[in-house]
């Protein structure tokens, strides 16, 4: 065991990962065995090492940081509470009341000793001081960087000359909701809407946009010419700046938030090797976000851009029809309901639906891939109109933004034979309606009628390798958000098959295609 092949313990350590959906469990018992199954696992069980915290602390030496091996993927994340000024925690007041965090000099310190460090993440309730962006700008493995919920200033172009290849930047305050599906905990917490930071920062909101719109454009064109992967809220984009930067390696670009109020292809234009593109907007009162302009018929050199797209996905903030019909070589669609906490979105009707895939019909494409949250009721229609208009399809999810248990009018062997056209599904999650059963039966019926289901489509499936359910989960005393029943399925000899339930996994926002375990 202690000379196994590096390259099979590191498949066994990636397969434990995938199997439990992330969880480290299994990880922990492979890790526990011997020295070297251990040195080996110890980069995967602290992938994402998150300081400080609270408990790992003395008034003597201050936040204690982290040993040496557990750096390669980092999050600080500041706690809010902290900066209370009735409160006042591990940091102290300037005279412009705005909270100066102590013991960062650590986290400086170490940056040049992680020689594995490839991510990090930033969530800061203050103003992070120059010195920490040039410390890690000095790094020689960086290659990913995110802020989340944190103020920025010019002091975030000192992060340089490293070479960042995804970047990822969301405004303070920005808190969506995608569908009725987790939302991060704190949203629910009216204390994160009042803290007194958060209300200064909102105080201050015209002259702070402006400032953070130019630090954020001058820091994303430092690195265009290396970047791959750009995530960029609505509120934080200059598209005229943007456009005026090539971005010949960039491949996915998302904008979140609030939709721009000018044309998005004078700066596609300049971005060569996109292929995935991700318009993730806040539905509002205001009008629908036209992609192609209200030009009649629309510019054909716009056009030829959506052909060359293999990755789409767009919130129904946006204006669909007459869009899709252009993207011959799309291979994954997400259609999304997106809003601003607290409300609710409202999703596709069957109508807007059956248009949509009718579009993708036009464009002569295979898509393989399709991602699509609804309003209505699913029935067996618009599963047909997706086999009818979308025969290729290997990965299908169809999403009901609010779902909830019921009487259903359609029957188990409706969905079947709507569904079995496609003879290359292979994962399948779906909104399918069961009846209702009380959340605290212990005999816990609502899943297991659900897995008789998983079953009857394997069996009927012959590919289908994985397929989940929608329920309703209860996430606090008096509310509930929509979740997964996923199940792998296993096949044996003489047509048997098992189905072993899967951890529970969603999105991480502004992410699409693959879904994972939520940190919260």
């Amino acid at each position: 065991m202690s000379i196994l092949n590096a390259d099979i313990t590191h498949i066994l350590i990636n397969d434990l990962l995938s199997s439990n959906g992330g969880a480290p469990s299994a990880l922990l018992n492979l890790a526990s065995t011997t020295r070297s199954f251990r040195e080996s696992c110890l980069p995967y069980l602290f992938s994402e090492v998150r300081w400080p915290h609270k408990s790992k602390a003395d008034k003597e030496s201050g936040l204690h940081f982290f040993p040496e091996g557990l750096w390669p993927h980092f999050r600080l994340e500041w706690f809010d509470e902290w900066t209370e000024p009735t409160r006042l925690k591990w940091g102290t007041m300037d005279k412009d009341g705005n909270y100066i965090p102590r013991d960062l000099v650590k986290f400086n310190s170490a940056i040049e000793k992680m020689s594995k460090l490839s991510k990090v993440t930033l969530t800061c309730p203050f103003v992070i001081p120059r010195s920490l962006f040039q410390s890690l700008g000095l790094s020689r493995s960086l290659s990913a960087i995110v802020f989340i919920d944190t103020p920025l200033q010019i002091g975030i172009t000192s992060i340089s000359p490293v070479t960042l290849k995804q970047i990822s930047l969301t405004p303070v305050g920005q808190t969506l909701r995608v569908g009725d599906g987790p939302t991060d905990p704190r949203f629910s917490d009216i204390m994160y809407f009042i803290r007194d930071w958060r209300r200064k920062y909102r105080s201050q909101a015209g002259w702070r946009q402006v400032q953070e719109t130019q630090a954020s454009i001058a820091f994303v064109k430092t690195h265009a010419a290396h970047i791959t992967h750009l995530e960029l809220s609505g509120s934080l984009c200059s598209f005229n700046a943007l456009s005026r930067t090539d971005w010949p390696f960039l491949k996915t670009f998302a904008i979140t938030g609030n939709a721009p109020h000018v044309q998005l292809f004078n700066v596609l234009s300049r971005m060569d090797a996109l292929q995935d593109l991700r318009l993730l907007f806040a539905q509002s009162k205001a009008q629908e976000f036209h992609i192609l302009g209200r030009d009649d018929p629309p510019d054909p050199a716009h056009i030829a851009k959506l052909a060359t797209l293999t990755d789409f996905a767009i919130s129904n903030a946006c204006k669909l029809d007459g869009v899709l019909n252009h993207m011959p070589s799309l291979q994954r669609l997400a259609i999304l309901a997106i809003v601003d906490l607290p409300r609710w979105p409202i999703a596709l009707g069957q109508a807007e639906v059956d248009r949509v895939l009718t579009d993708v019909a036009a464009s002569g494409c295979e898509l393989k891939h399709l991602r699509i949250i609804i309003e209505d009721k699913l029935t067996p229609n618009v599963c047909w109109s997706i086999t009818s208009n979308c025969p290729h399809i290997q990965t299908l999810e169809i999403e009901r933004c609010g779902y909830h248990d019921g009487k259903s009018v359609s029957s188990l062997q409706e969905f079947l034979e709507a569904l079995s056209p496609l003879s290359t599904l292979r994962d399948l999650r779906i909104c399918m309606q069961f009846p209702e059963y009380d959340d605290v039966d212990e005999l816990e019926s609502w899943r297991t009628v659900r897995k008789d289901c998983a079953k009857a489509l394997a069996m009927d499936l012959k590919l289908l390798g994985k397929v989940g359910f929608e329920y309703r989960k209860r996430a606090g005393t008096h509310r509930y958000q929509d979740a997964w029943l996923d199940f792998e399925i296993s096949r044996r000899k003489g047509g048997d098959v098992e189905l072993c339930q899967l951890p529970a996994m969603w999105y991480p926002f502004p992410e699409v295609w693959e879904s994972s375990r939520l940190s919260f």
